[in-house]
């Protein structure tokens, strides 16, 4: 509910010259903003602080009565960029001219809503972002959720999740269900969408969750863990990734160990290590892994938040020429380059690495978790494949249409000085595709996208934004189900073995 500014403008008007937007929830009163029609509450403490003896625990409900101030975006969590990869992580994923701030303090959420909202129940779209588990945060200007509150009349709601050895530590000093921090934290936050988001204007019976890499995989696990009967959201986008179906029945343990003992807790797991490791400053945990032999960290199968386990490889074509020895790394020798040539008749090894990584991290698995959606009986199933690429969004020269490419055109946050009339269009076009599922999931998001049937015998396999055709009416092109799946039929046998 809106609160009346009579019960606080006495104490609030010495902090603040502008009129604040109040809402009462279960983590206060929060004062926002507003600003050309859309009312923004950021940084809203949705947990206790996870630090000191909360580190590596499950996240705790934060409630509070006071006013709090919500204006400024929160920290993000602490970020892990694997060595040999953290330029381009960074450069693609955290705002390098302008990294946002981190702490081990991080579970914040962010809500942004029509002004004119608060006595609707409009539908309501809560994103999850990506980075491998290892990185990210809701607090990047790339996720601002004011153009689609603008254009489209939705709630947008974002929030940060706890990631690499923070939030998956992979530790056998703790119970296997008290390991996946981080899908913890996101159900915690959608909780707090179901308990507050009617005070915004938005319908807690209407939300669909939105995850891109990572945060598709956590959508799709989110998917996995709750029947429709008891999910606190009714439907869900996945933007390149999904759960790849492979049994891993024990937990990870070296990774934690190696840092157990390089921070100077030893080798012996219990309570008198990890009450050692809980002593270790932020800092030098971060500083560690982030060097060299920082490790990797890594959900584990719990039987509650995951049921099977991803395949889990970190995948960046960015330099890599050589076939042989990028199979040597990333598949244990199990896989030779006479067997992949094959697969990809007349591309070169530089071009067929960056087509392994395309199909093996995300095409593949969108098709099997499609394929098994339909085949469970789901019956909205959509299936997308975009591949328009833009002048001023190739942030390397060649990149293409790059993973997370769509995501300035479906938050609005492109550079509109350098924009194309088309990338704007498309701009729209995606914004009002995302905007149409939130509101209705059960019809087509856009004109000739049919529901997704797999196989060689429809042609329900959506193409948007090819040849330039970038507006609602004509964005999607239907194709042939399995037209693009061709390597997939090797891959599969790797991803999913029981396919």
């Amino acid at each position: 509910m809106r609160v009346s500014l009579a019960l606080v403008s006495a104490g609030y008007a010495s902090v603040c010259l502008a009129v604040p937007v109040l809402v009462t929830t279960t983590s206060g009163i929060l004062a926002g903003t507003q600003s050309n029609g859309v009312s923004s509450f950021k940084g809203v403490r949705f947990a206790q602080s996870p630090t000191g003896q909360l580190r590596w625990a499950a996240p705790v409900p934060f409630t509070a009565l006071a006013l709090q101030t919500a204006t400024a975006l929160g920290p993000a969590c602490l970020q892990q960029f694997p060595f040999a990869s953290s330029q381009v992580d960074q450069l693609l994923f955290n705002n390098p001219s302008d990294p946002p701030p981190e702490s081990e303090d991080c579970l914040f959420l962010n809500v942004w809503t029509p002004a004119s909202s608060f006595t609707q129940k409009l539908p309501v779209l809560v994103w999850i972002y990506g980075g491998a588990l290892d990185f990210g945060t809701a607090s990047l200007p790339a996720y601002d959720g004011t153009s689609i509150a603008t254009n489209q009349g939705v709630v947008v709601i974002s929030f940060n999740y706890r990631t690499n050895v923070f939030g998956f530590p992979g530790s056998p000093d703790l119970p296997l269900a008290g390991n996946n921090l981080g899908f913890l934290d996101q159900e915690l936050a959608l909780q707090w969408v179901q308990l507050n988001v009617a005070k915004f204007g938005g319908s807690p019976t209407q939300v669909t969750i939105m995850g891109q890499s990572a945060g598709a995989q956590s959508a799709s696990y989110a998917i996995q863990r709750h029947t429709p009967a008891n999910a606190p959201f009714r439907a869900a986008i996945m933007l390149s990734g999904a759960q790849v179906t492979t049994l891993a029945l024990t937990s990870p343990f070296a990774a934690f160990n190696n840092f157990s003992v390089a921070v100077g807790c030893g080798t012996i797991p219990g309570s008198l290590r990890l009450a050692c490791l809980k002593q270790v400053s932020a800092t030098a945990i971060r500083n560690f892994t982030n060097g060299p032999t920082g490790g990797t960290f890594a959900p584990v199968v719990d039987d509650v938040t995951l049921f099977t386990d991803p395949l889990e490889q970190r995948l960046h074509a960015v330099g890599l020429t050589d076939l042989n020895a990028f199979l040597r790394t990333t598949g244990g020798g199990l896989i030779t380059a006479a067997e992949i040539r094959p697969l990809y008749p007349g591309l070169n090894d530089t071009v067929i690495i960056q087509e392994i990584i395309k199909d093996v991290e995300f095409l593949c698995p969108a098709q099997l978790w499609t394929a098994a959606a339909v085949g469970a009986g789901v019956t909205n199933v959509r299936c997308p494949y975009v591949g328009p690429v833009f002048a001023d969004l190739q942030i390397i020269p060649g990149f293409g249409a790059w993973h997370s490419s769509e995501l300035p055109e479906i938050f609005g946050t492109f550079n509109p000085a350098t924009a194309t009339a088309a990338e704007v269009t498309l701009s729209h076009t995606m914004q009002t595709i995302v905007a149409n599922f939130v509101k209705n999931p059960t019809v087509a998001p856009a004109a000739n996208w049919a529901k997704y049937i797999p196989g060689p015998l429809t042609a329900t396999l959506a193409k948007l934004a090819y040849n330039g055709n970038v507006a609602p009416s004509n964005v999607v092109q239907a194709v042939q189900s399995d037209s693009i799946d061709g390597p997939c039929a090797f891959w599969d046998t790797i991803l999913d073995p029981v396919v």
